[in-house]
């Protein structure tokens, strides 16, 4: 049976590849994502980009640290600050893709 939700929501596990000197490390964070209609998420990235695409599907980040590893607190203006960041912005998209395509996503 297929369940009918008027508006979705789901966390994931976000993984990151932070780059760092001579390579990279992998960290993680969860997040929680609204679905949204595909022609709307296809009109967002079309008229503002993908970074208004990622504001508008993201819901809330947890288990985020400061560089001492103090927890931090989700907010919007934390989300801006993070989305700005290519690779949290990446991250977030193709997480939110996979989830909802079932598919991994390429490079």
């Amino acid at each position: 049976m297929f369940k009918v939700v008027a508006e979705p929501q789901f966390t994931h596990t976000v993984k990151v590849r932070v780059p760092v000197d001579g390579g990279h490390e992998d960290q993680s964070f969860k997040a929680r994502f609204r679905v949204i209609d595909t022609d709307e998420v296809a009109e967002i990235e079309l008229k503002e980009g993908r970074k208004a695409a990622v504001k508008r599907i993201l819901v809330s980040m947890e288990e985020l640290v400061d560089s001492e590893g103090n927890p931090v607190s989700y907010s919007d203006a934390l989300r801006d600050q993070l989305v700005q960041q290519p690779y949290v912005e990446i991250a977030l998209y193709r997480t939110y893709l996979e989830a909802v395509t079932g598919a991994k996503t390429g490079n």
